[in-house]
């Protein structure tokens, strides 16, 4: 490697001039190749690391490159298998899994099983995020169609419902299943089939660990499991939508609070910055960002973090920062950040999870944090 290049960074160059020669914008390269919009952006910029065997096969193929490519663009770290999220516990691998936390995939004995019809994703992404939950016939005709509601729409989604039910239905025993109930339907899944139960198990037994260090691991392997936007249009800024951004954010602020307790701040700080990147107004977020970059010693990257959402605060909103992000932005000015973490009550007591099904739109920009800070 190159002196002065950082890991990502000439694969994210060739990335960046391959799909230039092809004509492709980065949202175009995206589509094609299944991969999330902001990973190929993270890619392209040098935010990211060399991507996983599938992503990088699928970005070469979608770039119109052979195969035996993909070593040279990615390197050798793209050799390790991209599969479904495997039980951390037992270390088997699933049957099937369903995968929300992110680019909406489905995988079958650690494959991805390809469907691309959007209704259809559309209907088990919403099924989905209601896991275990009935979603109303009258709901999901809505998503689909709109006020444009055909007069055959009732047909029409008991067909896709019942493509849906062969897709996710593994052989035995049936521990995934789309299933009829009065007035609608639901997704019946365990944490074992649905990456988002498991992110809200995993975060959950973080909340509840005595020992920082285990609850540390919890957090670390919820927070893997999130794999960036959903390409399901339809629901991109559906309140569930915005709800599950939303728990993804306590996970963080977890996640950086026990981190800092530990002084192992570098493991949470790329993810809570790219959190922090697309939810510029959410001020509770950033001041987890502002003390922990404090705690990892990056002093100078900690007030121009602040300065930063200070700025968007007064730009878009015409609000000054509110009292926890001032209180965060002080104690980066007065207090040794290495030494002094932000808010030690509150490592680890983010609330628990209510569920989305009921819940209405979530307000983008928080003043406090779910402690009341």
């Amino acid at each position: 490697m190159a002196e002065g290049h950082r890991p990502g960074t000439i694969s994210g160059a060739l990335v960046r001039r391959h799909r230039e020669r092809a004509g492709l914008t980065q949202r175009e390269l995206a589509e094609r190749s299944g991969v999330s919009l902001a990973a190929v952006r993270d890619l392209e910029q040098g935010r990211s690391g060399r991507p996983r065997r599938e992503s990088a096969r699928r970005l070469a193929s979608a770039l119109g490159l052979p195969p035996e490519e993909v070593p040279a663009m990615f390197g050798p770290a793209a050799a390790t298998s991209e599969a479904a999220p495997r039980e951390s516990r037992t270390g088997a691998a699933p049957q099937l899994v369903i995968g929300v936390l992110g680019p909406l995939t489905v995988w079958r004995d650690g494959a991805a099983v390809p469907f691309g019809a959007e209704k259809a994703r559309s209907l088990l992404l919403r099924l989905a995020l209601s896991a275990d939950e009935v979603v109303r016939r009258e709901a999901l005709m809505d998503l689909l169609w709109g006020e444009r509601r055909p007069p055959t729409a009732v047909d029409l989604l008991y067909t896709y419902i019942a493509r849906l039910r062969r897709l996710v239905r593994p052989a035995a025993p049936p521990t995934c299943a789309i299933v009829a109930a009065p007035g609608g339907y639901r997704l019946v899944a365990g944490p074992e089939r649905l990456d988002l139960l498991r992110f809200r198990s995993l975060a959950a037994a973080g909340r509840v660990e005595a020992d920082p260090e285990r609850a540390l691991k919890e957090y670390a392997a919820a927070a893997a499991l999130w794999r960036g936007e959903s390409d399901v249009d339809s629901l991109r800024h559906h309140p569930l939508a915005t709800a599950l951004t939303e728990e993804y954010a306590e996970l963080l602020r977890a996640y950086a609070a026990t981190a800092r307790e530990l002084g192992a701040c570098e493991q949470v700080l790329p993810r809570l910055r790219g959190l922090a990147q697309r939810l510029e107004l959410h001020e509770p977020l950033h001041a987890d960002l502002v003390a922990t970059l404090a705690a990892a010693g990056r002093r100078a990257e900690a007030l121009a973090a602040y300065d930063r959402v200070r700025a968007a605060l007064r730009d878009q909103l015409g609000i000054d920062p509110g009292q926890r992000l001032r209180e965060a932005h002080r104690d980066v000015l007065t207090r040794d950040g290495a030494r002094t973490p932000l808010r030690p009550d509150m490592v680890r007591q983010i609330p628990a999870v209510p569920s989305l099904h009921s819940a209405g739109p979530v307000r983008s920009v928080p003043r406090t944090g779910p402690a009341g800070a």
